[in-house]
């Protein structure tokens, strides 16, 4: 029996399981191999980190002669909220990376490091506190960052969730910048950030106190067409003998809008139906309200945090609500801005940058949208204007 080929709860490793990212993921290899630093950001859930698989692959790739193979060294910040965390968020990176040869050479030029150091890692990164003995942590990151170059001959080093260090005490983006950027040795390196919230990314870059100010391109995570993700899906329903109605994947990318997780969910839940026969719109309606019914407390949360805070908190939700009712077009109307509660007719459109930077509405075409079609959805089913 054929397994259910969708998956929306991870990062997709597998390269016959991503779309629509092969042409961003050769500019953005061209653009590091031209020695030239770059900055993803974008809201969560929009394929920021599969988006590296791909990368991964085009970057072992020899494009031109001045544009040979590169290595790539992902290293995961979710987890570091202080130096010594940061420190063993490098190590797993090490000790994990696929390449057999890659390893080996972190082993040795590790082994170096704590040679000269008087550390060992393993026991290093286990201890919560430090001896009185032991080499200030700072110190260990760097000399730690500091021996990535001379694993591989060209080295793409990617700090995924970026944003984690803006809660990180101990100066980490000084010691970045001094052992990966200012140090002349790192020549054959280039970094690539990513982070799930643009505010942070502008604020550790384009702050001119920041000692990565203007270090980076920045770049955004395109949109994927609906035409690949229909025909993405087509095939995988074929390929597992769950055949699908051509109207039903149409009605499937309209609630989804091709938001890249609710798509991949949503085609999981209708393969998930399991009917005899082709899939039909009343097999992908079924899977929609399940989904809905099952992200009723999650988006409660949502209207807890924002509707009981404080004003301003309160008048963001009243503007998600007035979005999800479809004023988009007339978010500088008075009768609109009575109507919703806010204070001045010019309210809502002071909200969105502030929404924007929680990731939770988008500029696209010159309108402003709510990046999450089912938190649209189960908005505009609670609104008091629905009836």
């Amino acid at each position: 029996m054929a397994l259910n080929p969708f998956v929306w709860d991870r990062p997709l490793e597998d390269p016959a399981k991503i779309v629509g990212m092969d042409d961003f993921a050769r500019e953005v290899a061209l653009t590091l191999k031209a020695q030239t630093n770059v900055a993803i950001f974008g809201p969560r859930d929009t394929g920021k980190s599969t988006f590296l698989t791909p990368l991964r692959q085009e970057l072992a790739l020899e494009h031109e002669p001045d544009a040979p193979p590169y290595e790539m060294l992902r290293i995961n910040l979710k987890r570091a909220l202080s130096i010594p965390a940061f420190i063993s968020c490098v190590d797993d990176a090490l000790s994990s990376h696929p390449s057999p040869p890659f390893r080996s050479a972190a082993q040795k030029e590790l082994e170096v490091v704590e040679r000269q150091m008087e550390i060992d890692f393993k026991v290093f990164k286990a201890s919560h506190k430090r001896a009185r003995s032991a080499p200030d942590p700072a110190e260990v990151l760097h000399a730690q960052l500091k021996a990535l170059p001379r694993m591989a001959d060209r080295l793409v080093i990617c700090f995924d969730e970026f944003q984690r260090l803006n809660r990180c005490p101990g100066d980490p983006l000084a010691i970045i910048g001094s052992a990966l950027v200012d140090n002349t040795d790192a020549g054959n390196v280039c970094l690539l950030f990513t982070g799930s919230i643009r505010e942070y990314l502008e604020m550790l870059l384009n702050n001119s106190r920041e000692p990565l100010f203007n270090q980076a391109t920045k770049k955004k995570l395109p949109r994927i067409g609906r035409s690949e993700f229909r025909e993405f899906l087509s095939f995988h329903f074929e390929a597992t003998e769950h055949p699908i109605h051509e109207e039903a994947l149409d009605y499937l990318l309209t609630l989804t809008d091709a938001h890249p997780k609710r798509t991949q969910q949503l085609a999981w839940a209708t393969w998930n139906q399991r009917r005899r026969g082709e899939l039909g719109t009343d097999d992908v309606r079924a899977a929609f309200e399940e989904l809905m019914e099952d992200q009723q407390a999650d988006f409660a949360v949502v209207e807890s945090m924002l509707s009981n805070g404080d004003e301003t908190e309160a008048t963001e939700w009243r503007v998600l609500q007035l979005l999800a009712d479809g004023h988009a077009d007339n978010l500088s109307s008075g009768k609109v801005a009575e109507a919703y509660g806010l204070q001045s007719r010019t309210a809502a459109r002071r909200a969105m940058p502030r929404l924007e930077r929680r990731g939770l509405v988008e500029l696209r075409a010159r309108e402003w949208r709510i990046i999450d079609p089912f938190l649209a959805e189960w908005l505009r089913r609670q609104s008091p204007f629905r009836d």
